[in-house]
Parts: structure tokens; sequence; C-alpha cells
């Protein structure tokens, strides 16, 4: 039962801090160093280019305003579908003209509205903190769903800290919401099971440093599907 409350109020809670976020996101990312979509950006770019794939499909899960995609975007010729849930964010995201697909969609819960077995490459930067074990599971599902044999799937996660909480709440001034975080040995566990061969685990690297000096750690996923 509790998986099931978590994963109701995280859509409630999530989809009304990012509409009071979408305004303020970029700025206020810029100024505490937020990594993950230049990580995600530095991983995914350079396996691009190394596959030498002619103009690649590629699906950017929460999209956001387009941090990633704007990345990739302009490294090489591509074409980019984006999914989220606040139409806010998707606003800003659809100003930058770089995708030719952009919808809305509860990607932890909802079926993605996508092409099955159809992208290259699906990427996602600073989504998984937001989603309960079962919207995780979902999130690897349906990635799987999406790409082609062989496709990549590179994403960033909070990893799980001994003797910490799995999912904790947290109070921040852009809303309340649930954190949660992932067992690296479990995250690995969940590839497996979802079809995934993994490529890479990053070490942890910084994810943001506020201005208290404050942070907190991602780890980055590179996998293939099998």
């Amino acid at each position: 039962m509790w998986p099931t409350l978590a994963s109701l109020y995280q859509r409630m809670a999530a989809k009304r801090m990012f509409s009071r976020w979408s305004h303020d996101y970029e700025q206020e990312v810029a100024e505490n160093a937020y990594s993950a979509a230049d990580e995600v950006a530095r991983a995914a770019i350079p396996h691009l280019a190394a596959s030498r794939m002619s103009n690649p499909l590629i699906a950017d899960i929460g999209i956001g305003t387009g941090l990633l995609a704007q990345q990739i975007f302009d490294s090489m010729p591509c074409r980019i579908a984006g999914l989220d849930f606040s139409e806010d964010m998707m606003a800003s995201c659809a100003g930058r003209g770089i995708t030719e697909l952009l919808i809305k969609c509860d990607v932890g819960t909802a079926p993605w509205p996508l092409e099955k077995n159809a992208y290259d490459m699906a990427v996602s930067a600073g989504l998984c903190e937001y989603l309960t074990p079962p919207m995780l599971r979902h999130f690897l599902n349906e990635s799987h769903k999406v790409l082609k044999k062989g496709g990549a799937m590179i994403f960033t996660y909070l990893p799980l800290k001994q003797g910490d909480k799995a999912i904790k709440l947290w109070r921040g001034h852009s809303g309340t919401y649930l954190v949660c975080a992932v067992d690296p040995a479990d995250m690995e566990d969940f590839l497996k099971v979802s079809g995934f061969s993994l490529l890479e685990h990053s070490a942890p690297f910084k994810g943001c440093v506020f201005h208290d000096g404050s942070s907190y750690d991602y780890r980055l996923i590179k996998a293939l599907k099998n």
C-alpha cells in the first residue's frame, strides 16, 4: 500500500512543484551548478558520434525546459521527442524549436505515447529522484519498449547512502515532495530485469552545490537494450 500511496502523492506534489518552479528553473540550476543535464550530454554525444548513425531518433524523458536536449541537438543532426508532465516546463522547451514531438505524459505511471522499438537512444537527467520504486521500474520498462535493440539508455539517479532512507520528504521553496534514492546494486538488478546490459555505472559526482555549501550526489547509468 505504501508504494502506491507514495506514487500518488508524488505525482500531485511534483506537478505543483514544477508549475511553480518553471519560470525560475534555468536561473536556479545555473546558480546551483546543476550537473545532471551536462553529464548525460557528455555521455550521450560521444556514443552517438561513435555509432555514426544518420539523424538518430532520441527520446528525452522528463525533458523539462530542454537543457539536455539542446546540447544534443546542437552537437549533430538528430530528431528529438520529449515527454514531460509539466505544461509550464514544456512551454519553455517548445520555445527552443528543437523537438519534432513534445508530448505531455506522466512518465512514471502512464504508457509512453512513442513508437515501439523505434528510438536509437533514450536520455533522462534529474528525473529518477522523483520516481518511487514502482515508478522507476515503469520508467525502465517503457524505455526498453521504445528503444531499438542495442539502443542506449543514459540517465542519472540519486544513489542511496548507507544508513539513509530510500524515500524522504523534502520541503523546499518550490514545494514539498518526495526524494527517492536507489541502492546502486538494486539499480543494476532493475536494469537486468528490465532487459538492459550495463555499459557504465559512474562514480558519484556532485549534482548541485547550493549557496550554503551543501550538496548532493548523482550517479550516471549507461546501458544497452538487449
